[in-house]
């Protein structure tokens, strides 16, 4: 059950059994309940972490009251490696947005990882310029989309490992906002506007894509 969990992790796709036991040798699993933070932005870099169960949310704090979400990391999907390689601080805070359980590695023994097995460093990087070209697809969003193309955009993301007809998911208007990196007003106007379209329907934190055409196209992406 375990190493199903760590083959599902691009870092260690490849391995087998034994090697991934090698892994878990030198990792501890940690449960975090909802709303508790795994570090804060600016924290020492002293561990990486691979999500077992649950959700994480990587966001950023601007301002006293401004938040913006870069991502929710499900099961299989790990962080917190760039300020172990760089030796710098925490770039974003981390926290458990549903009661969640990950494998945690030191430093010392993350850098014996990668020092041992050059293909880590190759999937490493991989998955670092894949960060960096959502980066920018995001700030390229801000810059020339509008509320309901980038809500339309951050709905795609979000659902698109939902395999359910029509596809649903759990979210409120918060979580929405601070994905965008915007605050709850201009999003709730910008929901209602899609369901008034017929795109999507939301209800008590349930939204439910109804056109997943129309939402690709007003999201300005092809069809």
């Amino acid at each position: 059950m375990v190493e199903t969990i760590l083959k599902e992790v691009s870092f260690f796709s490849g391995l087998n059994n034994l090697e991934l036991n090698k892994v878990l040798a030198i990792a501890v699993v940690k449960k975090y309940s909802k709303g508790h933070m795994v570090f804060a932005k600016e924290d020492l870099g002293n561990n990486f972490f691979i999500v077992k169960s649950g959700r994480i949310k990587i966001f950023t704090t601007v301002g006293s009251n401004k938040t913006k979400t870069f991502a929710f990391l499900k099961k299989g999907d790990f962080f917190g490696e760039m300020s172990l390689l760089g030796g710098k601080t925490r770039s974003a805070s981390a926290q458990a947005a549903d009661e969640s359980e990950l494998f945690v590695i030191p430093k010392k023994k993350f850098k014996l990882l990668i020092h041992k097995n050059p293909d880590f460093t190759i999937k490493l990087l991989h998955t670092l310029v894949e960060r960096l070209d959502k980066c920018n697809k995001d700030v390229e969003c801000m810059l020339f989309h509008n509320i309901l193309g980038r809500l339309a955009d951050a709905i795609l993301e979000l659902s698109k490992d939902k395999h359910s007809k029509p596809v649903k998911m759990a979210i409120d208007q918060n979580e929405l906002a601070q994905y965008l990196g915007t605050t709850r007003v201009p999003v709730c106007r910008a929901i209602n506007t899609l369901k008034r379209s017929g795109v999507i329907d939301y209800h008590r934190g349930e939204l439910i894509i109804m056109n997943s055409a129309r939402l690709r196209s007003i999201a300005g992406k092809a069809a």
